[in-house]
C-alpha cells in the first residue's frame, strides 16, 4: 500500500514550485497530502511528513532580533509546522526536511539560524543563493557512516542552491551530515531515528536537472520506502 506523505505549504497549494513536491513524492510511489496554515499540526492518517521550502523563519523561535534581510515570514506557517514536526519526532515518523525544513527542523529543537550568510558567516563563503532566478550549484562533502551517504553512495556530489540562511547552532538530537567546503551545514540527521534527514538543497528542483537527477532520486526513494 502506498505511503501517504504529508506535505507542508503555503496557502496558495496551485503554486507551481509547491507542485515539485507533489509531483516528487508521486513519482515515487507516495500519495501526498497537503498540509496548510489553515489545518491543525497533527500527524493522524500520514506514514511520512515532507516538510519543504519557502520564506524565512520568525526569529523569535530562535531568541535573535529581526534582521533587515528577512523575507516572505508567515507567522503562522512557522505554527503550524514546529508543532507539526515535534509531533513527528516524538512518533518516529519519518520525515524528510528540504530549505526552509532542515532550519524548521532545527529551530524546533533549540537551534538556530544565520539569518543572512554573507552577513553573518565570519569567513568568505560560496554563493548559496540563486542567480538571475537560477539555483547555484556547488558539491557538497558528506559525513561517512551517515543515512546520507548509504542513500547517495557517494562522499561527494553537486547539489544545488538557493538560500540566504542556514543552520547554525545545531538542534537537540541533530548530526551534521554534510557540508560544503565552506562550511555551512548543507545535511543534518537524527540517528536515533528511523529517518530524520534535512537537506539545505532543493531535489525536488534536481529531479528536473540530468547531472543532478541521480541524487535526487535516491533521497525521495529513500524517504518513501522509510514510510512504506
Amino acid at each position: 500500500m502506498s505511503p501517504i506523505i504529508g506535505i507542508t505549504l503555503t496557502d496558495n497549494i496551485a503554486d507551481t514550485g509547491m507542485n515539485n513536491y507533489t509531483r516528487a513524492v508521486e513519482q515515487h510511489g507516495g500519495i501526498p497530502r497537503c498540509i496548510t496554515p489553515d489545518d491543525e499540526p497533527s500527524i493522524a492518517g500520514l506514514d511520512g511528513l515532507l516538510l519543504t521550502g519557502g520564506g524565512d523563519i520568525h526569529p523569535d523561535y530562535f531568541n535573535q532580533p529581526w534582521h533587515p534581510s528577512l523575507r516572505y515570514v508567515s507567522e503562522e506557517r512557522d505554527e503550524l509546522e514546529i508543532p507539526l514536526f515535534q509531533n513527528a519526532l516524538a512518533a518516529d515518523l519519518p520525515v524528510f526536511g528540504i530549505c526552509r525544513g532542515i532550519q524548521i527542523m532545527s529551530v524546533a529543537m533549540g537551534g538556530s539560524l544565520y539569518q543572512d550568510i554573507e552577513e553573518e558567516v565570519p569567513r568568505e563563503t560560496l554563493c548559496h543563493t540563486q542567480v538571475a532566478y537560477r539555483d547555484s550549484r556547488h558539491e557538497i562533502e558528506i559525513a561517512e557512516g551517515s543515512l546520507l551517504c548509504e542513500v547517495i553512495g557517494a562522499r561527494v556530489d553537486a547539489v544545488n542552491s538557493a538560500h540566504h540562511q542556514a543552520v547554525d547552532a545545531l538542534g537537540e538530537g541533530f548530526v551534521v551530515t554534510a557540508r560544503t567546503e565552506d562550511g555551512i551545514v548543507e545535511a543534518m540527521e537524527n540517528p536515533s531515528k528511523r529517518f530524520m534527514l534535512g537537506v539545505q538543497y532543493h531535489p525536488e528542483r534536481m529531479l528536473n536537472e540530468p547531472n543532478l537527477r541521480e541524487h535526487a532520486g535516491k533521497l525521495f526513494e529513500a524517504f518513501i520506502k522509510a514510510a512504506s
